[in-house]
């Protein structure tokens, strides 16, 4: 079955952009627009891999999203061949996520990693400019199928958070989560004066 889909041009497309991507979820539509295929042949070629075990697909709000399974047996022969391909794929949502402002750190969470009930999708620490989260959300809430849900955290509030085991920090550290961008990852809060 394997060989089938690598002899297929559009499913092993879909399959080297899984290989290519950063490890977060994709909707039928935001594969389609990024790799100019069809969506119904995104769709067959998504079927093919989930039934193979290469995929996962969850649903939220009756859309499907669909991850690389990293317990998939030869993953790590599909990555080392993939690997010699030399094609590199550079995410825009990460790219887009860095431009919102003077973001110090930025998390995927929730639907982007297969975790559609936590209560965040995004979470920005930093400096926003509104106008610019709401042309991003705008742009990936097309893609998406769906209202990503996000939080916006100065940095002083998000490191008292952190290192107090906050449950909403903790609820994204402990499941699946991607780290965007990480400048405050050894940073200490500031002690309160007395």
């Amino acid at each position: 079955m394997l060989s089938d889909i690598i002899d297929s041009k559009h499913d092993s497309a879909v399959l080297s952009f899984f290989l290519a991507a950063p490890q977060r979820s994709f909707s039928i539509l935001e594969l389609s627009k990024r790799l100019n295929i069809s969506h119904m042949k995104v769709a067959h070629a998504l079927g093919k891999l989930v039934n193979l075990g290469a995929l996962k697909v969850f649903s939220k709000k009756n859309k499907k999203y669909f991850l690389l399974n990293s317990r998939y047996k030869l993953l790590p022969d599909l990555r080392l061949s993939f690997s010699r391909s030399g094609i590199v794929y550079h995410d825009e949502l990460f790219s887009a996520i860095k431009k919102v402002g003077d973001i110090k750190a930025a998390f995927l969470s929730g639907i982007f990693c297969g975790q559609p009930n936590l209560p965040v999708d995004l979470l920005l620490v930093g400096k926003v400019n509104l106008n610019k989260l709401a042309n991003f959300l705008k742009s990936a809430q097309k893609l998406m199928g769906q209202d990503i849900n996000y939080s916006i955290m100065s940095l002083e509030e998000f490191l008292l958070r952190r290192d107090t085991f906050d449950k909403f920090i903790k609820d994204i550290f402990d499941y699946p989560h991607l780290v965007v961008l990480d400048d405050v990852k050894n940073k200490k809060r500031k002690s309160a004066k007395k």
